[in-house]
């Protein structure tokens, strides 16, 4: 008898089932790897069907219905593990009888198999048999493994990339600054005395330095992004946006730039790397503002989904060509010489590096000679409650 609330359809199917073998037959060849069926009362009893040796390269002629037969090629580990699972089940029908083995194949290989089963019991609850079920993983497994074996390989260049490039910066500062100091004293010591074409050429070599200087440390906080393991925490962007604005509070008040920030939501993300998004994104803007008007720039948020959010920061700068949307994104890549906008290229670079270790992506569009528009997208944690309010100077 089928069950009182069974759906009309479930018990169409079980008649079905119990008058039509080839209704089973196509449920077994089509959606299993095998099927088992164990006389636990006689236990050296175990009808196997043939697909389950086919999926091992065994011909299944040559295969007794025993027990033994699989318990010699599956890992001795995954069978312990197997044997373990069986008494728990047949103890406590809530403990299921679920768990993925390794058989060997026929050519030496491995076969990963889902082998899960039922107990069916006698009045009394004792179990008198074991109907199961067998699903071949070994493809989902082989591409697990080389995820991670792709994964550890990329961990490994990160971690080189990362100490060659903070050994080189780090090894640099310091001749650098020595420089810079000696090039102070001489202009020190020597003012007064000096032509004009010698002070130009010192005034030069004093920028080339501070210069140099400005992309050693630029390094070293690109390095410090670079596979860098995340400690996330809950954070306000909109408390993020305020300490970025108070933090360039003398850029902002210089460039008569006007800040809006609209309400912005929580996320889990590593709270330094998002200030320094914020911060580098915010100093574009004022950098490359239009000579004929002051900076207004807009940040918001929208949701993109039901787990992600878009954070937009617009401006009303220069714009950027469309075919340099990708490049300004490149390490070292700028769309002005160093005379005529400070910088040395790593500021976006870094961005992006901070967009992917969120899991996140960055982009822009623009009009050029009008605007842009920075998007960062991230996983978000909670909706955003706040209005929006303009921060001044």
């Amino acid at each position: 008898m089928s069950e009182p609330d069974a759906h009309y359809l479930q018990s169409e199917l079980a008649a079905l089932l119990r008058k039509e073998s080839q209704i089973w037959s196509f449920l077994q060849q089509g959606s299993l790897d095998g099927v088992w069926y164990w006389d636990l009362e006689h236990p050296e009893n175990e009808w196997i069907s043939p697909e389950f040796w086919e999926l091992l390269g065994i011909d299944p002629a040559t295969k007794a219905h025993d027990p033994s037969e699989w318990q010699d090629i599956i890992f001795p580990d995954d069978l312990q593990n197997a044997l373990a699972n069986f008494e728990k089940h047949c103890a406590n029908p809530e403990h299921p009888y679920d768990q993925i083995v390794r058989y060997l194949h026929s050519d030496g290989s491995t076969v990963w198999v889902r082998c899960r089963g039922v107990a069916i019991r006698d009045a009394t609850g004792k179990p008198v048999r074991m109907l199961g079920a067998h699903n071949d993983l070994t493809a989902l497994k082989r591409a697990e493994m080389h995820a991670c074996a792709a994964a550890r390989t990329a961990a490994s260049a990160n971690a080189e990339l990362r100490e060659f490039a903070y050994s080189l910066s780090h090894d640099l500062k310091a001749p650098a600054n020595t420089l810079g100091m000696l090039l102070n004293e001489v202009v020190a010591s020597d003012e007064g005395r000096l032509s004009n074409v010698q002070s130009d050429l010192l005034q030069q070599a004093r920028q080339t330095v501070h210069h140099m200087q400005h992309l050693v440390d630029d390094m070293l906080s690109f390095t410090q992004v670079i596979g860098q393991p995340l400690q996330c925490e809950a954070l306000s962007l909109d408390q993020i946006a305020s300490d970025t604005c108070v933090a360039l509070a003398i850029a902002i008040r210089d460039t008569s730039a006007q800040i809006t920030v609209e309400s912005l939501p929580e996320i889990s993300a590593h709270q330094s790397q998002i200030r320094t998004l914020f911060q580098n994104i915010i100093e574009n803007a004022l950098k490359y503002r239009h000579p004929n008007r002051h900076p207004e720039i807009t940040i918001s948020a929208k949701p993109v989904g039901a787990h992600a959010v878009s954070i937009e920061f617009s401006d009303n700068g220069t714009g950027i060509a469309p075919e340099y949307h990708d490049r300004i994104f490149h390490l070292f890549k700028r769309l002005h010489r160093g005379d005529q906008v400070k910088g040395v290229g790593l500021g976006l670079t870094l961005c992006r590096r901070i967009a992917q270790n969120h899991n996140g992506t960055i982009s822009v569009a623009s009009v050029p000679g009008r605007s842009s528009i920075f998007t960062f997208q991230v996983p978000r944690k909670n909706p955003w409650p706040k209005p929006s309010r303009v921060l001044e100077p």
